[in-house]
């Protein structure tokens, strides 16, 4: 029978919950919301950069999505931890360099791909059984590019198209299955240093560019909202699916179109 989980911070434990590429950015941020509402959390990521405290909820775990024994060793640890999953945040995540389609480099396609698409199709095909047996959550940490591209950004682009493809033919193939299925998809961002990493990733690290993309733009969204947002969904009543939630700051109306004070 499905027990659903309390809502509230001091309510009997939530279950164990795994976030990949939880280093920084986004997947820091929602493994420290979660572990706040809660839930036991791994935090996977290839570079172990943040220690827990010693009372934290928390513990790291090394993940590279992109090697099929990595993936393994984290579905052993899944299978052997005393708590039982319940959810799965499938944050980790590549950005491209900025170039036009003619111009682009086709490594950087193939790795972006591995990356945003294949690493979080094994890691759902590892931990979905887990996830099935106790009634629980798959979170999949999209983009507002995947429905609506723009120039320069491609690749990128095409793999956040492709894992709202696979969220929603997931969404299909689980119906009837004690699982929920739920696409997180954040605007215009800039925080910590995810957001960062991204745009100096994109823009080759040219901090002018980088500049020029939010100047005069109120408010971009934080890692921490989109971490709210997370828990949020995770913590609805057992029965409530949150199919997609899409986020922007209120600049942001569309891709195109953001206001700017200056």
């Amino acid at each position: 029978m499905n027990t659903p989980f309390s809502t509230t911070s001091s309510s009997p434990q939530r279950g164990l919950a795994v976030v990949t590429g939880a280093s920084v950015g986004i997947g820091q941020a929602t493994a420290q919301a979660l572990e706040k509402a809660g839930y036991t959390v791994i935090a996977a990521s290839r570079r172990l950069t943040t220690l827990p405290s010693a009372d934290s909820g928390i513990t790291t775990h090394q993940l590279d999505v992109t090697d099929a024994d990595s993936v393994a060793a984290l579905e052993r640890t899944v299978a052997s931890h005393p708590v039982p999953l319940t959810l799965l945040v499938n944050n980790a995540g590549i950005p491209t360099h900025a170039a036009t389609i003619a111009d682009s480099d086709l490594a950087d396609w193939r790795a972006t791909y591995d990356t945003n698409v294949i690493g979080a199709v094994r890691t759902t095909q590892a931990l979905l059984p887990h996830l099935i047996r106790h009634h629980g959550h798959v979170q999949f940490i999209g983009s507002t590019v995947g429905r609506v591209p723009y120039e320069r950004g491609a690749a990128y682009a095409a793999s956040k198209y492709a894992l709202t493809a696979l969220v929603q033919t997931l969404r299909l193939e689980t119906n009837g299955l004690p699982v929920r299925i739920t696409e997180i998809a954040p605007g215009m961002m800039r925080g910590d240093e995810a957001g960062g990493e991204f745009m100096r990733t994109r823009f080759h690290n040219d901090p002018a560019a980088i500049a020029a993309v939010y100047q005069g733009v109120d408010n971009p969204l934080t890692p921490e909202d989109i971490a709210e947002c997370v828990v949020w969904c995770a913590t609805r009543p057992a029965h409530v699916d949150i199919d997609l939630m899409e986020i922007r700051p209120l600049a942001q109306a569309a891709q195109h179109k953001v206001h700017r004070t200056h």
